[in-house]
Order: structure tokens, then sequence, then C-alpha cells
């Protein structure tokens, strides 16, 4: 199997400089929406068969062009939800940098959880098994190695 990783565009949340995690509406700005395009057009040469994406609304968006041109239906896939930051979601980065914590997710992340929320450890662990599950389901279904 291979595995294309993603990241959404430009955020009016990354605009703005508070931290996203899970909060609803957050959308993707021009330049974006001009990366999502970018994006498709520079993908759409590959034999994907398919595109899973986290249900987050700036990752939808970011997915779509692609999709749209492959004619696929996106797999918005729960497990793949961005970290739940907890009472950190929505604060603005300059305020978070001051906090205790910010020197723990820089020097060992996996060591971080957050005030109300999840741990990156966690996270790893959750995006790594859909992952793996994602991939036994596509090799099973197709038969063999698929690109995604």
């Amino acid at each position: 199997m291979t595995v294309i990783l993603l990241r959404h565009g430009v955020s009016t949340s990354n605009t703005a400089r508070t931290l996203a995690g899970r909060a609803p509406g957050v959308e993707l700005t021009e330049r974006g929406t001009e990366q999502a395009a970018a994006v498709a057009d520079r993908l759409a040469m590959l034999p994907i068969e398919h595109i899973a994406s986290s249900p987050l609304l700036r990752c939808q968006r970011t997915v779509a062009p692609l999709a749209e041109k492959l004619g696929l239906e996106p797999d918005h896939d729960e497990r793949l939800i961005e970290v739940d930051y907890g009472d950190w979601t929505g604060r603005p980065i300059a305020e978070l940098v001051t906090e205790p914590l910010w020197r723990i997710v820089q020097g060992h992340a996996s060591g971080a959880v957050f005030p109300g929320g999840e741990g990156l450890a966690q996270v790893q662990q959750r995006a790594v098994a859909a992952i793996r599950d994602i991939e036994r389901t596509l090799a099973e279904k197709a038969g063999r190695d698929v690109l995604w």
C-alpha cells in the first residue's frame, strides 16, 4: 500500500493564529482554497483509489477538489480527526506559548496531554490504527496494493 498524507490548506484559524483543534466551522482561506486546487492538479495524475480524511470542514474542503477530479467519494473518518485540545481549543497561540505545557508539546510531544482534551500519544495510536485498518480493508477489497 502507498499512503499519501496531506495536511489541510491554510485555514481561518491559521491566519487568526489560534489553535483550531476540533472547533466547528473553521474554513479554508482563499489561499487554502488555492492550495487545495493546486494539490488536486498535482495528484490527479496518480492512480489514487481511495480518499480518507478527517471529518472537519477544513479537511473536507481540502480533499474535495481532488475527489471531484478522481470521481471518488471521500471517506470522512472520525479516527482521523484533529487532536482534541480541550481547554486550549480556539485560544491564541501567543497566549499558549506562555503555558508550561507548551514546552512539553515542543520538546516531548508524546508526553503532552491537553487539559480537558487528549494526549498526543493517544492521537498517534488512534491515527496509526485507523491507517492500518483502512489499508487492511482496501487490500482485502482490491486483492492488491492500493494508492490512497
